[in-house]
């Protein structure tokens, strides 16, 4: 039970500051576990390594703090958090500038910070429990500790979730945080330490140390976006042009000086370069497109899927077909699109085709935004001869929504597609995995019309061999017939695909990869690729395809692609 001869205030002070210590300690670790997946990738790894660190470190932490005099608790109350607003607030900055200057001690000094950051955390709980036990008694105390704790931790989740995540730079929140510590120290400071009748020695001291460290933290926050820049910009050979935190990922855009070379890089993955990204989407578009006209014919009006491929440059290719009726492109992240039809690098690069973009015609419930914006119809062209020349008439329509979802709801409406692309990025994390699952592939196989194709990229059947292989012996679990095939892209070095169409069509895919031989091109002009070329992607070496029977089937329960990936990736054979 409440004294009730305690102060109000003291009972205020002290419930205020445990829901402030679970609120703090839970954005902490969210802010230095969604770094350490932004820089390191593989967040399903990464965010349990973090937070169990921070957890342990918490526990060693309050463990340590048994050993403060109980007359020494305020000022060490205040002391921990002072130090903390100083760490918690410039760790970003700290981690960000030892992966630009200090790789090899990278990650010594990123789990080296959490660790001190945690056991920080861990100190605040004792000390405001004995702090706490002049107003409340025993019981009341043990439970009021526990229960306020978790009470912030859960205000910080939301305010996580819905305030910071993809909408506040990194390095700002944990000034934000900082903020908060602070205010616990001062509000320490002067309601109980001053008025204590165990004054702390040295409250003059205390005084101006809670004013050097507010001013420190305000000049830190202020100038933390300059500080990020400069270690940021280390990390890439072209200058930084556009950067921007999602939701969902980092997104960065550089552009070298020298050659004008464009990278497009999320959370430190490179996606493409504006030099050689052309070989990689003329793999993945054209022969697909070939495929289908040995099969069919010359087929008007042919519905195409692209899952992934927010950059426009699938659609930039597809856009050369005259043939194609509507293409429908489903991307998670909205911010990709939005770049990709207003940077003017972008926009030259995939030759603006996304600002075709309209949508008319799907009938089911979306949740989610859809991009809009209509231009005239038919593209067409005046050529040499003063003639008109009809470019496309397809419309484009862009859906920023979860891939696995979006194709579990469209299955349901009994639409098809002639072709289907699939330009996801590698499977690195859990999340990514479940879309190169058996169950996955099984559904988009419904999606496919008879007759038609699916094109994927595999990652690099080099440096993620059991990945690459993982994914074709997948898409035939799944009820496709796959030819793989391979190419050389510069900036990413052996790069793999496949080719599949639906098993019930009983296709024979080397037989009509060795038709392309016979063709001195495509129906459309290409920079890099020839029919002849692909012929010759689609053989491999001995030490590729044969010898994988081990390898298994990537699943839903089971997603040993992002295993394969994860532990075997990037590793010569």
């Amino acid at each position: 039970m409440v004294n009730e001869n305690a102060p109000k205030v003291g009972l205020f002070l002290t419930s205020f500051s445990l829901i402030c210590s679970g609120l703090c300690c839970i954005v902490d670790e969210y802010i230095l576990a969604q770094l350490s997946s932004n820089i390191l990738g593989n967040p399903a790894q990464q965010w349990p390594v973090v937070i169990g660190l921070m957890l342990l470190a918490t526990g060693v932490g309050a463990w340590l703090a048994q050993f403060v005099k109980e007359e020494n608790t305020l000022r060490g109350f205040i002391t921990i958090e002072l130090i903390l607003s100083f760490l918690g607030g410039f760790s970003p900055l700290i981690i960000m500038a030892a992966y630009s200057y200090a790789f090899i001690h990278f990650k010594l000094i990123f789990y080296m910070v959490s660790f001190l950051i945690g056991l920080l955390i861990g100190f605040e709980q004792p000390l405001i429990a004995t702090i706490n036990k002049k107003f409340v008694g025993f019981r009341s105390n043990i439970s009021m500790t526990i229960s306020l704790d978790v009470l912030g931790a859960a205000i910080g989740t939301f305010i996580w979730i819905k305030f910071l995540v993809g909408k506040v730079e990194i390095y700002h929140a944990a000034f934000m945080v900082t903020i908060l510590n602070l205010s616990v120290a001062l509000l320490t400071y002067i309601f109980l330490a001053r008025n204590s009748d165990r004054s702390v020695n040295g409250g003059t001291k205390t005084g101006v140390y809670i004013a050097i460290a507010t001013v420190t933290g305000l000049v830190g926050m202020f100038f933390a976006g300059d500080i990020a820049d400069v270690a940021e910009q280390q990390l890439y050979t072209g200058q930084i042009i556009h950067k921007e935190s999602t939701p969902y990922q980092r997104v960065v855009l550089t552009k070298n000086a020298k050659t004008d070379d464009v990278m497009l890089f999320l959370n430190g993955g490179l996606q493409f370069s504006s030099r050689d990204e052309h070989r990689y989407h003329e793999n993945l578009i054209h022969p697909s497109m070939l495929y289908h006209k040995i099969v069919n014919g010359e087929k008007e009006n042919l519905e195409v899927l692209v899952l992934g491929g927010g950059d426009g440059m699938a659609v930039r290719e597809l856009h050369k077909y005259p043939n194609i009726g509507n293409i429908t492109l489903v991307d998670l992240d909205p911010a990709v699109v939005r770049l990709a039809k207003n940077q003017s690098d972008f926009l030259r690069m995939n030759d603006s085709s996304l600002l075709r973009s309209t949508v008319d015609y799907l009938d089911i419930d979306w949740e989610y935004s859809v991009e809009k914006e209509v231009v005239e119809l038919p593209l067409a062209e005046i050529d040499a001869d003063g003639n008109n020349i009809l470019l496309a008439v397809d419309t484009v329509s862009v859906l920023h929504a979860d891939a696995y979802t979006f194709v579990e709801k469209i299955v349901g409406t009994g639409r098809k597609f002639d072709l289907i692309f699939i330009d996801f990025p590698d499977p690195r994390n859990e999340s990514l995995g479940k879309l190169y699952s058996r169950y996955f592939f099984s559904r988009v196989n419904l999606l496919l019309s008879d007759g038609g194709f699916l094109a994927i990229q595999a990652s690099s059947p080099a440096h993620a061999h059991k990945a690459y292989v993982c994914v074709g012996k997948t898409l035939t679990a799944a009820g496709f017939n796959v030819t793989p095939y391979h190419d050389n892209v510069p900036s990413f070095n052996e790069w793999g695909w496949y080719i599949g169409s639906k098993s019930s069509d009983r296709l024979n895919m080397t037989k009509l990869s060795e038709q392309f031989y016979a063709f001195d091109g495509f129906d459309v002009e290409t920079d890099y690729l020839t029919p002849k070329k692909h012929f010759s992607n689609t053989i491999f070496g001995k030490d590729v395809l044969e010898g994988t029977e081990e390898i298994k089937v990537s699943t839903l329960s089971n997603p040993v692609v992002y295993h394969y990936y994860v532990t075997y990736g990037w590793k010569m054979r």
